[in-house]
């Protein structure tokens, strides 16, 4: 167990206030989707909105944790392993909240034994990524960039061993 230094606690009020902003800004893509087209929102989108902005903020801190793998590597390296990460982490995150909230939602309409848990959560996954994977396609692959490059720069870092 290391040692509290002024450096971890800057590391991390700087990945909290990167999952804010990842938060805030997945939700709010979307968001300005919908009020752009005037539609009408149902309550499925709705919470859809709501879970691409927690599972952006639980991306954005699971980066942070995970780039330590990556920490002493060089920017390219730090950068792309961010990138992967963070996508991966994202759409796995918004499946499995997808999932929890039918699940809590309508509890008598789910199969809850083990084969029908893995094929809702593969059909929330999926759902989850092909909402996600919409007209703000261009918009999330910029924010997917800048995470990756916000995590590069200001991420865990340490030297490079010889």
């Amino acid at each position: 167990m290391g040692s509290i230094t002024i450096n971890t606690i800057i590391g991390f009020i700087l990945a909290l206030l990167f999952a804010m902003v990842m938060g805030i800004s997945m939700q709010a893509i979307l968001v300005g989707d919908y009020l752009q087209s005037q539609n009408v929102m149902s309550e499925t989108t709705q919470m859809t909105l709501r879970i691409a902005g927690f599972s952006g903020a639980l991306a954005a801190l699971l980066t942070w944790w995970a780039q330590r793998f990556a920490a002493m590597r060089g920017f390219i390296v730090r950068f792309v392993f961010a990138l992967f990460i963070f996508a991966l982490a994202f759409f796995s995150f918004g499946g499995l909240l997808r999932v929890i909230w039918t699940h809590v939602t309508y509890p008598n309409q789910q199969d809850w034994s083990f084969a029908g848990l893995y094929f809702a959560s593969i059909n929330d996954f999926y759902s989850f990524v092909l909402f996600m994977i919409g007209p703000s396609l261009p918009a999330y692959v910029m924010l997917l960039i800048g995470a990756g490059l916000y995590i590069a720069i200001f991420g865990p870092r340490e030297r490079e061993t010889v």
